[in-house]
């Protein structure tokens, strides 16, 4: 038995090591995604559907739909909503600001910033971890952990990314790194449960070489002391209907 577990280590240790070229390639190229992304030119407008559904005393669903403009510019970044409707009814509200109780959600165009770009690449460790395919897209799963010098309330996660251009098709985020983990950590405990939190932004959208936010979701749930998990809250928000109206790339040279 002790021979074999050896065996496995060993294959297991030479696969990484097989891995770590490739791993290499595919981080230098999401970090010049990282770049043109960051230096980006956008102006684009698209519909925000949010659904959040919520228990208290009684279990409630909640969907608005926002007219969501997005600009960004000379380094400055600009965000606006009109609320279009809630649940169904036509509202004229401009300049909302988002209606959600449970959950609070922003940046999610940048979430592959934080991960893969250069500067933050020296904060994580990678690992490759297989191929998947989301939609029609092949993607490598790479997954990024907090490195020797970890990086307070930083999210971390796995990451689907396309190994020909380096661009992020969708990011699991690890609980542990989520805000407030560790207050719902201690609460679950005092119930005699363990956190079951799920969160994800999927990037299906792409204009220019650039991919953009076609779905985030965030799921509130425990684990029972029976195993039975439990979800109180959960929030859906999709992106559909984008109009681009300015999408440019460049890269300053170093």
């Amino acid at each position: 038995m002790l021979a074999a577990l050896c065996a496995v280590s060993l294959q297991l240790n030479g696969q990484e090591r097989t891995d770590q070229p490739r791993l290499a390639a595919i981080l230098k190229k999401s970090a010049e995604y990282c770049r043109r992304l960051e230096q980006a030119v956008l102006d684009f407008v698209c519909f925000e559907e949010v659904t959040e559904e919520s228990v208290r005393f009684t279990r409630k669903t909640d969907v608005y739909l926002y007219d969501y403009q997005f600009i960004k510019k000379d380094k400055q970044t600009k965000e606006k909503r009109d609320l279009l409707s809630v649940n169904g009814r036509k509202t004229k509200s401009r300049d909302s600001s988002l209606q959600t109780v449970q959950f609070l959600y922003e940046n999610v165009l940048f979430g592959p910033i934080g991960l893969l770009s250069e500067s933050w690449q020296a904060y994580h460790e990678y690992r490759f971890i297989g191929e998947d395919t989301i939609g029609k897209e092949r993607a490598v799963v790479i997954e990024a952990t907090p490195g020797p010098v970890p990086v307070e309330s930083h999210p971390y996660g796995r990451i689907w990314v396309k190994e020909n251009d380096g661009s992020v098709l969708k990011i699991v985020w690890d609980q542990r790194s989520l805000r407030n983990f560790k207050a719902i950590e201690e609460y679950a405990k005092s119930q005699g449960a363990e956190p079951q939190i799920t969160a994800y932004s999927e990037y299906g959208r792409e204009k220019n070489g650039l991919r953009f936010p076609s779905r985030n979701y965030s799921e509130q749930g425990y684990l029972l002391s029976g195993k039975r998990k439990i979800a109180n809250a959960r929030i859906s928000v999709v992106y559909k209907k984008y109009k681009f109206f300015t999408v440019e790339t460049h890269v300053d040279i170093k």
